[in-house]
């Protein structure tokens, strides 16, 4: 068996501290043998810094995925840079300053299996950096891959659970697992899709009573007014920590996928 522990969205402080305390018990309880994790929110809920990379990297994370916060910050490219554990969206147009630097697609060694991980983002998300479209970027990476995997892990980071759906169904049994990202909510359909792993989303590692990890206040008068402008500040106070744990085969099939949710 060999088991792959996907994380929800780090998001801010809160996140990191579930991370912190809830990993290494997750490791020793399932017995699990590489941990992913989405980190585009892991910096004061957007992006990703050297020092949070290196602190989580620490607890027991092996690759980190992005997402549309990726470039919030400048000091993501330097993490980019000094970091070889994460995978930035794959669909950035190349010839742009976040297309030169890091890489969206990548191969891992654990326990002499060759796991490659994908990240793509959705042109619907609110990216801040140009994208081309994740089918037909997927499709051509597919297609130009020479390489052999045991297993290619998919993050697709998109907004809305159509695109998410229709992912699946064009790339069911070309890849191992497609893992949704991006919505913060954790959805209850984890299923195994001809012989590939998918939920629409796996959820949010974060402050539990926020609004998708932010504070309330500004979002909620969003939704009373015309208001269109807001900070998202992380929310405080408890934490919840959302992941799945898909276990393989000897010869490298799905053979369950358990949603985490504490």
């Amino acid at each position: 068996m060999f088991k792959i522990l996907f994380i929800g969205d780090i998001f801010a402080k809160a996140g990191r501290e579930a991370c912190f305390k809830q990993i290494p018990l997750l490791r020793k309880k399932y017995k699990v043998d590489f941990v992913i994790a989405n980190a585009e929110n892991c910096t004061h809920g957007r992006s990703l810094n050297l020092q949070h990379y290196e602190q989580l990297s620490n607890c027991g994370i092996d690759v980190f995925t992005m997402g549309n916060h990726t470039y919030d910050h400048m000091y993501v490219f330097e993490t980019l840079e000094k970091a070889d554990k994460i995978v930035r969206p794959l669909n950035i147009v190349c010839s742009t300053k976040e297309g030169k630097i890091g890489c969206g697609s990548k191969v891992f060694i654990c326990k002499k299996r060759k796991i490659c991980i994908t990240n793509l983002v959705s042109t619907q998300c609110f990216n801040r950096f140009k994208t081309t479209n994740p089918f037909q970027t997927f499709e051509d990476l597919l297609r130009k891959q020479k390489q052999k995997y045991d297993l290619h892990i998919v993050d697709f980071h998109a907004e809305t659970t159509s695109e998410k759906k229709a992912f699946l169904l064009s790339f069911a049994n070309k890849v191992s697992a497609i893992i949704g990202t991006h919505s913060h909510v954790q959805t209850s359909d984890a299923q195994i899709y001809k012989n590939t792993f998918f939920i629409t989303d796996v959820g949010m590692t974060g402050p539990k009573e926020g609004i998708i990890g932010a504070k309330p206040d500004e979002i909620i008068e969003l939704f009373f007014s015309k208001r269109t402008k807001f900070r998202m500040e992380p929310a405080t106070g408890p934490y919840q920590f959302n992941a799945v744990l898909m276990t393989f085969s000897k010869n490298n099939k799905p053979k369950e996928i358990k949603t985490i949710a504490i």
